[in-house]
């Protein structure tokens, strides 16, 4: 089974609703609740052995880790997250500590955004602990960035730098969730995504919603120290591991030359942010490096079910 070609498949059976805004095929759901109120609505599930190991984390780590999942899925949007569900499937003899480790590893996460978790439910399976986290936001007045509002010339920009999260990012990162809304309230942003499959194959997620395609430039990808760590371990290239490896949890976005230029000089993040590239018309996506040759790259990626 392929993912993508599911969820697609899921997508065109759906019936129109006059009052859901952004429907799948986004980081979030938007239902419209009157004429100035949205709801953002997304849902996370993490897996043991696919998206945590529990011998080499704690379980508190791992509580964490799944309240930002849903945190950067909101980030996305550029719109503040307010309420979490949270639904556990416990192996048959988790113990007592355990289990409370884990949901103050949620609280924790939680609380430094100022999440309430309001609900959930609780179960128990033969082997692997499941988490799955539901998560909402408001538009407190702000205009939803979806991923189909790139534009041909637009700056294709990222926060921090990529590759390499599976030696620690993956279990501790930082949704960017006060950039977000920095950006969303200061800046005129045509599309945006977080980075979690993989800096190419979300930004094909974003340019198959825009209708468009894109140019990076090699020179320009924020390249993570970690990359170059683990790139001396697999023997692939620094730059494989920042396109593809995933679970950056970045924010991913495209706006005008002159915003991006206004971005830059405005220092509105205390973290990197870089241009890498910019959005061209439909065609794929194309790596430009320092001499201007272009070469078409593929969107590789993580996906479920390979």
């Amino acid at each position: 089974m392929d993912e993508f070609s599911f969820i697609k498949w899921i997508r065109n059976n759906q019936k129109k609703d006059k009052n859901i805004i952004i429907g799948i095929g986004d980081d979030c759901s938007s239902i419209k609740i009157n004429h100035n109120l949205l709801y953002l609505i997304t849902t996370d599930m993490l897996v043991e052995g696919t998206h945590f190991e529990l011998k080499k984390n704690t379980p508190r780590k791992i509580g964490r880790k799944s309240i930002a999942c849903s945190i950067s899925d909101i980030a996305a949007m550029g719109c503040p997250a307010k309420y979490a569900v949270v639904s556990i499937c416990f192996p048959l003899k988790t113990k007592t500590r355990f289990a409370k480790e884990l949901f103050l590893g949620m609280k924790e996460e939680a609380d430094e955004y100022n999440i309430k978790i309001i609900g959930g439910d609780i179960v128990s399976g033969k082997k692997m602990l499941a988490i799955n986290v539901t998560m909402f936001g408001k538009n407190d007045g702000l205009k939803p960035v979806t991923r189909s509002g790139a534009k041909v010339d637009d700056a294709i920009m990222v926060t921090g730098t990529l590759g390499g999260s599976i030696l620690r990012k993956h279990i501790s990162f930082k949704p960017r969730l006060k950039e977000s809304l920095i950006l969303n309230k200061k800046f005129s942003i045509n599309s945006m995504i977080d980075v979690s499959d993989g800096l190419v194959a979300d930004l094909n997620h974003l340019l198959e919603e825009s209708g468009a395609g894109a140019i990076l430039y090699e020179d320009k990808i924020p390249i993570s120290a970690d990359a170059k760590k683990l790139a001396r371990k697999t023997g692939l290239s620094v730059l494989y591991h920042a396109l593809h490896d995933g679970e950056d949890y970045e924010l991913l976005f495209t706006l005008s030359n002159k915003e991006s230029e206004r971005l830059l000089a405005s220092r509105s993040f205390s973290i990197r942010v870089s241009k890498i590239g910019h959005i061209k018309k439909p065609g794929g996506i194309f790596m430009q490096d320092s001499n201007r040759k272009l070469r078409k790259i593929k969107p590789l990626g993580y996906k479920h079910f390979k």
